[in-house]
């Protein structure tokens, strides 16, 4: 999922913003800095800037594959009536050895390198953001039917266009002030709150919970979520950027915490006392448990596709490619699920979807118009 979020799904979807610096010869470079929504990147080259058609088509490839397969074993996960939590146990834990095995018997890194207090204090953040947001999105499962929780989970890209432009003192544009008009719009179709939409026959009917204060429950933790993989994007860029802080340390670290922040929720819930080692023997050991957490295994091979759908496809289009997750599980819930969305639900992933298309189709014609700029300006010098 975001782990991927580091991955998940470390990890994730890019907007594009600048900042001028002046070098020794007080000449102004202007640098890229390329926001990664959901998952982080396990290599450590530079993402080509000008893909052949080629290599486009297998990046839409990767991306959708990528992202139906982290859609589908959360799904598969939730209806095998497995704890979505439990079940990413073994994935995190095999993670963070091939991650070690990667660092240290191929590339030859060294795990206890020396960093500055600066460089701790982000890896420090960047940690707690992506696993907490890691956590909450997936314990808000339990509230909330997947379309809805990953509806509001995509609303990170618009988080993280706000909170840049709030850091670098950036005027927000039309369209950012739009697509926010529409993401919040779509956010409250998607909720929908009481004190709004009570006058509204069938309104509950297919929810996940008649109760209105779990579903706001899940709201407020799946918004969480979203806002703290957004500060995990930003501090994960600022790592690369100022510290060049390897893509493979920041994984370890990431799969490393959210493995042992599972593994305390599960002694937190069992607590391993004798009235309760039944109940844990009935969760875990058992074909449900076996099959679910073999699925959730197959994000691991995922997250190599996103790598390669980052290398191969431009950063907005990837974000725009990557919110077919929305599509993916409608298509899911209402299908294999009991528990459907409703028509106002529909209407505010539509809305979400749409923000999401404006925000990064606009910094995709920014980008280009400035590369353009660029171009034309070392032609005529």
């Amino acid at each position: 999922m975001d782990t991927k979020s580091s991955i998940i799904e470390s990890n994730t979807i890019e907007n594009s913003f600048k900042i001028e610096e002046k070098d020794d010869n007080n000449k102004e470079q202007c640098a890229n800095l390329l926001i990664e929504s959901t998952v982080a990147e396990n290599i450590d080259k530079p993402i080509k800037s000008s893909p052949t058609i080629a290599t486009r088509f297998l990046g839409v490839i990767y991306t959708l594959v990528s992202t139906f397969i982290f859609v589908c074993s959360t799904f598969i996960t939730k209806e095998l009536n497995v704890d979505v939590l439990d079940a990413l146990i073994p994935m995190n834990l095999l993670h963070t050895i091939l991650m070690i095995i990667y660092m240290k018997f191929i590339k030859h890194y060294s795990i206890y390198r020396q960093s500055t207090k600066q460089e701790i204090f982000f890896l420090v953040l960047n940690v707690f953001f992506s696993t907490s947001g890691t956590f909450a999105f997936t314990f808000a499962y339990r509230y909330l039917t997947l379309p809805d929780l990953i509806t509001i989970r995509f609303t990170q890209v618009i988080w993280t266009a706000i909170i840049t432009a709030v850091l670098y003192c950036e005027k927000p544009s039309l369209p950012m002030i739009i697509a926010i008009l529409l993401t919040t719009i779509g956010v409250i179709f998607v909720a929908q709150p009481t004190f709004l939409f009570s006058k509204i026959s069938n309104i509950n009917e297919t929810n996940i919970s008649n109760d209105p204060y779990q579903h706001l429950i899940g709201l407020s933790i799946a918004l969480y979520a979203s806002i703290a993989l957004s500060l995990m994007v930003i501090s994960n860029k600022h790592l690369l950027s100022k510290y060049k802080t390897k893509h493979s340390l920041i994984m370890l670290l990431t799969a490393f915490a959210t493995f042992c922040v599972l593994v305390i929720n599960v002694f937190y819930k069992y607590n391993f006392s004798r009235d309760h080692m039944q109940s844990f023997k009935n969760d875990f050991f058992n074909m449900r448990y076996l099959f679910a957490s073999s699925i959730c295994l197959l994000q691991i091979p995922a997250l190599v596709l996103v790598q390669k759908a980052i290398k191969c496809e431009h950063p907005a289009i990837f974000t725009i490619l990557q919110s077919s997750a929305i599509l993916f599980s409608l298509i899911l819930q209402n299908i294999f699920s009991s528990e459907k969305s409703n028509v106002l639900s529909l209407f505010g992933s539509t809305l979400v979807l749409t923000s999401i298309l404006i925000i990064t189709g606009f910094k995709f014609i920014n980008e280009k118009r400035d590369k353009k700029k660029a171009l034309e300006q070392n032609s005529t010098e």
